[in-house]
């Protein structure tokens, strides 16, 4: 049997499971569709397919048809509800991969870039700003930092770019750039931002 390759044949496929995973109530195909950020017609199609393998139930409900992830369904129950909790729990993960791994220990650390904004097209790439305490503690943890690499690299299948910086120089005009982007899109892993 590989009806995962069935059910995940696509990529709508795939998004509408998660939107539906995530739901905390019925959907409709325009609200499925409006989360997705599908077209019309690729939410429906992936809709009436899933709803054939029986992976989403479909009430209808005067002229709306409202649709639910069907979590008593096999593969549903035993592969995708596991994946899209380890999927959830991954920067839960990640910030104790940093905290474990980093020596001396940073202050903070916040993850930014495509990856953080939840962008299908992230390249495989993870960019991390690591904030330290002093200038020495920052050259310090250069000795770590391929080691955390190769930790990403073998367990999200990630490549890390990183930006290690310290309290005293992290107010220079070149990091301006940087702290706006961390301001507006990142994701605080641990720590507190100056």
């Amino acid at each position: 049997m590989h009806g995962l390759n069935f059910l995940l044949a696509n990529r709508s496929q795939l998004l509408v499971l998660r939107t539906l995973y995530n739901a905390e109530e019925p959907l409709t195909g325009r609200g499925i569709e409006r989360l997705c950020g599908l077209s019309n017609r690729a939410t429906m199609l992936a809709l009436e397919t899933l709803v054939e393998a029986r992976a989403v139930h479909r009430e209808e409900s005067g002229r709306a048809h409202f649709y639910t992830l069907n979590h008593n369904h096999y593969l549903v129950a035993k592969g995708l509800k596991p994946a899209f909790d380890a999927e959830d729990l991954f920067w839960d993960d990640l910030r104790k991969t940093v905290r474990r791994v980093v020596r001396p220990r940073p202050v903070a650390a916040v993850a930014t870039g495509p990856l953080a904004r939840d962008e299908t097209g992230y390249g495989g790439r993870l960019i991390l700003t690591m904030l330290f305490s002093t200038g020495r503690n920052r050259i310090r943890s250069l000795a770590t930092i391929e080691a955390l690499a190769k930790t990403i690299r073998d367990r999200y299948a990630l490549i890390l770019e990183h930006h290690l910086l310290d309290i005293n120089t992290m107010d220079r005009e070149e990091y301006v750039p940087l702290w706006r982007r961390v301001e507006r899109e990142g994701i605080l892993l641990f720590g507190t931002l100056p």
